[in-house]
């Protein structure tokens, strides 16, 4: 939801284009602005009901903070029966009348936030239904959150931002991330000078008097939050984008309602988001509304939040547009199904605008890399799992469920591979299962598990639900052209004791520049390997794969190679093709390999004091287990097969 920079949880600020302080300062004051009114809802609303549809008519001035509103709700029956409908409603708004076609219905607040309404008759199983509400007044004055009235230019505006709680302080809804409305309408009456924005498409616009109507509507699923309205004396234009993934000759509609202040300088950059369309669409799914359009509104929050369909923006930079847009896909698309999953929207989102502003030149990948693991590394704990959903700050936490969630989507390119995870990434969006609807975080997993043949759970053990980052310290002993590298690990926080991860060191030399990947299964792992060359430098992780701290040490004196504690000697490892082994017991032993599977694919006796190479290039990428037994117990190596 937010951006880079990012607001609060849902908005969107420019990750790379402003400074980490900038960043880290808007974030800082969105925070506090939703903190006066974001509260936990354990709403038992909406229950025994599945929303189809919901008519929302609302009757706005922008130069009052004032609604009049009738919403009807269409609804299947989820129970055997019902004789009572609950929503989520602000008791400090005026109900007129709740209606069933006709027939008038009792109705009444149970609590602050619970409205239920008597049906009047047995309403029963799969039976689709319609009830509409009548009401008016000043919705929930809860800092500047739902219904926000300001000014522009000395123009007024009312805007509205229902994320993550607030959809039921301003209209009756069920609010909840369980179930999305099939479709809506929007009809928004205000004054004859001003322009209503919405989700989905502008279908009519009506002129009686003083006053005219916008209707919007919409036909795609949508979550509650998502659904907006922003009221004002807007200037609107349409700019046009070809798709990858549509027919020649089709186009999307990108449509612009903006300050007429700000017309000229968005009329210019908002062509930015052209290319980044383009871009998502062919390299993630297809765009998602491409039936209807896309948009921006621009509103008086500091930064921007991502309705669908329509974003609403404080302003047109590069990075903003592409964090919201990038939501269109991850967050209103796919919506996670809980708070604690919130990184499934604003990580991604976050990524994305990383990726799309290192592409289009604005801002490198590797300084964003830099900082960003920077700013996770500032502080010893944290996990991107939301513990505490009760926590306004926690689950919006700039470091943690943006930097750290995104840089965590990075580390999944570089465990499984940058094929594996783009390829599991599309095959999350296109699973039926989860398009128009909600995901968990294991359900995105589950698509990179499948797409890499790679189990996961160690990985999100550690980076996910595990806290804080490792420290590498690497020693490097050269001995001619022969390398022996120790990796140790420490770890800034007790909830993981190891971090196993793929460690790449570059090793340089005049004319000479390589990278090795080892696979570090434990501390003080030893690998020995051959080198062409005697490297003067090396590097931990040169692309910065990983948030870690380390140092490097290399000693150049001829002294002997420190054998393994496990007495026998495995290199290279990582390997390409051949595997050395030297027995250093000073008896033969026998050695048995076995591929991931556990199905043994070699057994090779070794005399003492010998080396054997081993043949392995036809057998594919991938981690092996080497085993054999000394005196008093079986020993378990493993090593990888680039």
């Amino acid at each position: 939801m937010v951006k880079q920079s990012l607001l609060l949880f849902f908005m969107g600020l420019s990750l790379i284009s402003y400074s980490q302080t900038v960043q880290e300062n808007l974030v800082q004051k969105e925070i506090e602005k939703k903190s006066q009114f974001l509260q936990v809802s354990n709403s038992t609303a909406g229950q025994n009901i599945d929303v189809k549809h919901y008519r929302c008519e609302w009757e706005i001035d922008p130069a009052v903070r004032r609604i009049n509103g009738k919403v009807t709700t269409t609804f299947v029956v989820k129970s055997d029966t019902a004789t009572q409908i609950i929503f989520d409603f602000y008791n400090g708004l005026t109900v007129d009348s709740v209606k069933y076609g006709t027939q008038k219905l009792a109705f009444g607040f149970s609590t602050q936030n619970l409205f239920w309404i008597k049906t009047g008759t047995i309403f029963y199983l799969n039976e689709l239904k319609s009830i509409s509400i009548f009401y008016k007044g000043i919705p929930n004055n809860s800092g500047f959150g739902a219904f926000n009235k300001q000014n522009h230019a000395g123009q007024p505006i009312i805007w509205t931002l229902s994320c993550p709680y607030a959809a039921r302080d301003w209209w009756p809804c069920k609010q909840n991330l369980e179930d999305k409305a099939d479709s809506i309408d929007l009809i928004i009456t205000s004054p004859s000078n001003c322009k209503a924005a919405g989700n989905g498409i502008l279908i009519g616009e009506t002129a009686s008097g003083n006053f005219k109507t916008y209707h919007w509507k919409h036909k795609y699923p949508i979550a509650t939050y998502l659904i907006a309205t922003a009221v004002t004396n807007y200037a609107s234009f349409t700019n046009k984008v070809h798709l990858p993934s549509q027919n020649p000759g089709d186009s999307l509609p990108i449509v612009n309602f903006v300050y007429p202040e700000s017309l000229n300088g968005a009329l210019i950059s908002t062509q930015k988001i052209i290319p980044i369309l383009q871009f998502y669409d062919s390299l993630v799914a297809p765009y998602p509304f491409r039936k209807e359009k896309y948009g921006h509104a621009q509103f008086g929050w500091g930064g921007g939040m991502e309705h669908q369909t329509m974003s609403f923006m404080t302003d047109f930079s590069f990075g903003l547009q592409a964090h919201e847009l990038a939501h269109q896909w991850f967050g209103d698309f796919i919506t996670c199904k809980s708070w604690r999953d919130i990184w499934l929207n604003e990580g991604w989102a976050t990524y994305m605008a990383a990726i799309s502003e290192n592409r289009f030149g604005v801002t490198g990948l590797s300084s964003w890399l830099t900082s960003s693991q920077n700013s996770v590394k500032a502080q010893a704990n944290g996990s991107v799992w939301v513990s505490d959903t009760t926590n306004i700050n926690r689950i919006f936490d700039y470091r943690l469920t943006y930097l750290k969630g995104a840089l965590v989507l990075h580390m999944l390119r570089w465990e499984i591979g940058n094929a594996a995870f783009w390829q599991g990434v599309r095959n999350y969006q296109a699973d039926p299962s989860l398009g128009f609807g909600f995901s968990s975080t294991a359900n995105f997993i589950q698509h990179l598990e499948t797409s890499s043949g790679k189990n996961l759970s160690e990985f999100l053990n550690d980076w996910f639900t595990g806290q804080g980052y490792p420290t590498y310290n690497l020693k490097l002993i050269k001995n001619g052209l022969n390398m022996q590298l120790t990796i140790n690990q420490t770890t800034s926080h007790p909830s993981v004791p190891f971090f196993e991860m793929k460690v790449p060191v570059r090793f340089r030399a005049t004319g000479f520049d390589t990278v090795l990947i080892f696979k570090n299964d434990s501390s003080g792992q030893i690998f020995n390997f051959v080198l062409p060359f005697s490297p003067t430098t090396i590097t931990f992780d040169p692309e910065k794969w990983i948030i870690a701290k380390n140092t490097v040490q290399i000693i150049t004196a001829n002294e002997d190679l420190i054998q393994p504690k496990n007495g026998i000697n495995i290199f290279p490892n990582p390997f390409s093709e051949i595997l050395t082994i030297e027995n250093n017991y000073g008896k033969p032993i026998e050695v048995k390999i076995f591929d991931s599977l556990g199905k043994m694919i070699i057994v090779k006796n070794l005399a003492t004091e010998i080396q054997q190479k081993i043949d392995l290039s036809k057998f594919s990428s991938g981690n092996y287990i080497v085993k054999y037994r000394d005196a008093t117990e079986e020993k378990v190596i493993k090593v990888v097969k680039r």
